[in-house]
């Protein structure tokens, strides 16, 4: 999966990672993650994914669904 890191966006990562237990969209650098399946969303690797992209991650939930939001981190 490393060499996915470099040569993909991070929505097309993101996107392999999950398969159909999300769905993921970018928005402004980030990525927008909605949690289809819990049962059988990969977490563990879509935040170690997201955090080795340097991006913020944040958790959100609309109507019975959870919402990870991410954005690159600013230096």
């Amino acid at each position: 999966m490393r060499h996915h890191l470099k040569c993909c966006s991070p929505e097309v990562v993101i996107s392999l990672l999950i398969g159909d237990s999300g769905e993921a969209t970018s928005e402004y650098g980030g990525v927008i993650i909605k949690v289809l399946d819990p049962s059988r969303f990969p977490w563990e690797q879509v935040f170690r994914t997201l955090l080795k992209l340097n991006h913020e991650i944040y958790v959100e939930q609309q109507d019975d669904s959870l919402i990870i939001v991410s954005k690159p981190k600013v230096d």
